[in-house]
């Protein structure tokens, strides 16, 4: 009997324990609507795993893409969109976000960083030196990023008795080491000292390396190309395909196969192995990293300049978050952000997206990878300078740039000279539409 009033007891103290505890507070239903470029891509790598975590929320994908009208830029679809549309979070490439930032149409989002004590310690310093503003605001962040390094192969190097590159090694030194390679084998297949992923392109070479160097090309309603610092990366660039020591893709035979590795080594030259030295992405990382290869290969930082070591342009960000300063309620927007820049999606990355890097350093990161993290600062100035430009003068450089190159490479001007009629003709150009 004892026992049964006992039992009784305790029954009713968990019947009247279990009442005062507090229940679960129901949280409110949040609707996020968010721009990004494709509303399938966004989902796919960032909205379905937040709404897993966040199941009060649920997201309206605005697309950029869907939006996007010939002959207009990207940036200024991204204004209007943000005008009309009532956005709550961007999700913009770096470009975008550089002019955006300017414009002052960007939220900070550093009072939000120090409330919730976000730790930004293990992020890429190149990336947080790019999203800071001049006052050393931030106004987005990001999860993931491409980042450009310069491969090796060290059969050649090995069998030419050459030193590897280093970390943090010159342009000029790179340029230097390239003219080492023969151009033939002894069997004489082509071989070459250097392959750039823009020398589809050389005019555009030359400018990419200047930008890492810290070079400006306009400024100030003047063009800056016939400068001795201009000169002399020019006067390398076009060496170096004077000499057939640059891979040329136009004088490459195009692959008719559909093979997937076939189609790797027309995207990626480095990987056929007669190419000592290659500035690329980290897909071709990926891609050297996924399976044994006919040759070994090595990898540095992206070179640098003498002037600015610690400066680079091999980083490209493709979806950075931030919120439109004309936002009026910014917790579900911060709340968006803080999951997808945090540690705990940090370390889904590696199963949700394969070819991208993530912007944090985790612990136990291949050492090979860790190059594209050494780089303090990233530049991203060219693209800017030229979207000051009319249009009628984006088209006189299209013009006349394969004009000057062709003319140097086949001796016909100098550096200079060249450089210096360049400038004279994109000068009129752009007086004769500012009248």
């Amino acid at each position: 009997m004892k026992m049964k009033k006992l039992c009784l007891l305790l029954l009713s103290l968990l019947i009247l324990l279990s009442g005062c505890q507090a229940q679960p507070e129901k949280q409110e239903p949040k609707t996020l609507r968010i721009l990004a470029f494709s509303e399938k891509g966004f989902n796919q790598l960032y909205g379905n795993f937040f709404l897993a975590t966040h199941p009060n929320y649920s997201l309206e994908v605005i697309s950029i893409y869907e939006n996007l009208t010939p002959g207009k830029h990207m940036t200024d679809t991204i204004e209007e969109l943000i005008a009309k549309e009532n956005i709550d979070v961007l999700s913009i490439p770096m470009d975008s976000y550089s002019v955006l930032q300017k414009k002052g149409k960007l939220l900070s989002l550093d009072e939000m960083i120090t409330k919730d004590r976000l730790d930004l310690a293990n992020y890429s310093p190149a990336i947080l030196n790019f999203l800071r503003d001049e006052q050393g605001r931030i106004h987005g962040l990001t999860a993931t990023f491409v980042g450009d390094a310069l491969f090796y192969n060290k059969d050649l190097f090995d069998h030419y008795r050459l030193s590897y590159p280093r970390d943090f090694i010159t342009w000029e030194e790179v340029f230097e080491l390239a003219h080492k390679f023969p151009n033939f084998t002894d069997a004489q297949t082509p071989q070459y000292g250097f392959h750039h992923k823009k020398t589809a392109n050389p005019f555009m070479m030359a400018l990419t390396i200047g930008e890492g160097s810290g070079l400006s090309v306009y400024g100030n309603g003047k063009f800056t190309l016939n400068s001795p610092s201009w000169g002399k990366v020019f006067e390398e660039v076009t060496s170096c395909f004077k000499l057939r020591v640059c891979f040329d893709p136009h004088q490459a035979e195009s692959t008719q196969s559909l093979k997937l590795e076939d189609l790797q080594k027309e995207s990626y030259p480095f990987l056929s192995g007669h190419i000592a030295m290659a500035v690329a992405d980290s897909s071709l990382y990926r891609i050297l990293d996924e399976k044994d290869r006919d040759f070994a290969w090595g990898i540095t930082t992206l070179p640098v300049s003498a002037e600015h070591p610690d400066l680079g342009n091999g980083i490209e960000m493709n979806d950075i978050f931030t919120i439109p300063s004309n936002n009026q309620e910014t917790e579900g927007a911060w709340e968006f952000i803080k999951y997808v820049s945090g540690n705990d999606y940090a370390r889904l990355l590696p199963q949700i997206n394969t070819i991208d890097l993530p912007a944090r350093v985790s612990e136990n990161q291949e050492e090979l990878i860790q190059v594209f993290y050494k780089l303090e600062r990233a530049s991203n100035t060219l693209f800017n300078e030229l979207r000051e430009l009319p249009p009628e003068v984006l088209a006189k450089i299209d013009e006349i740039s394969p004009r000057y190159m062709s003319e140097i490479r086949s001796d016909q001007r100098t550096v200079q000279e060249s450089l210096q009629l360049m400038e004279e003709e994109l000068q009129l150009a752009l007086k004769s539409v500012s009248k």
